[in-house]
C-alpha cells in the first residue's frame, strides 16, 4: 500500500475518530485538532504499519496517545499558569499585557538555536523528543540547549531588565 492509499482509507475513519474524542469530553473544534494531529502521527510512523493488521487498530492506537498527549499537555500547562499566577503576586509590579512583550524581548536576546528549542518546547508545548524530530537533533541537545536558554533568560531578565 502506498503512503497516498494509506492516507486516504485513513480518511474513511474521521466521523470514528471524532466520535472516540468526543467520548473522551473533547469539544468539536478540540477534537478536530486532535484528528489532525492523529493523521500527522500516521504520517510519521507510517512505515511501522503493518497491513496485515486492521488499519483502524492502528489509528485508535496512536488517537489514544494523542488523547493522553493532550491531556499531559493540559496538566502542565495548568500547573504552569498557576505555579505563574502565585509567582507574579509576588513580583513587584503588577501583572499586565506587556509580560508578553517582556518574554518576546528577552527571546529576542538568545541565539537562534536555543530560541527555536524554547519556542517549541515551552511556547508550543511540544516534548523534548517531537522538538528534537523537528530540528533533526538528538534529545539530549535539546535538554541542553533548554537548560542553557532558560538560564540565559534568567541572566537577561536579572541583568537587563526590559
Amino acid at each position: 500500500m502506498s503512503d497516498e492509499e494509506l492516507m486516504a482509507e485513513a480518511r474513511k475513519f474521521e466521523k470514528n475518530l471524532l466520535n472516540f474524542f468526543a467520548r473522551q469530553g473533547v469539544s468539536s473544534s478540540e477534537g478536530e485538532d486532535l484528528l489532525q494531529e492523529t493523521y500527522l502521527r500516521l504520517w510519521r510512523y507510517r512505515g511501522e504499519y503493518e497491513p496485515t493488521a486492521k488499519l483502524s487498530t492502528f489509528l485508535f492506537l496512536l488517537a489514544r496517545q494523542v488523547r493522553i498527549d493532550a491531556m499531559r499537555r493540559q496538566t502542565r500547562r495548568s500547573a504552569r499558569e498557576e505555579a505563574w499566577g502565585s509567582d507574579r503576586d509576588a513580583v513587584a509590579r503588577p501583572p499586565t499585557p506587556g509580560v508578553r512583550e517582556d518574554v518576546r524581548w528577552a527571546l529576542s536576546r538568545l541565539p537562534a538555536p536555543m530560541r527555536e528549542v524554547v519556542e517549541l518546547g515551552v511556547l508550543c508545548d511540544l516534548p523534548y523528543a517531537e522538538v528534537a524530530a523537528m530540528l533533526g537533533i538528538p534529545v539530549g541537545t535539546v535538554k541542553s540547549r533548554m537548560s542553557n536558554a532558560l538560564k540565559r533568560l534568567k541572566e537577561v531578565f536579572d541583568d537587563e531588565g526590559p
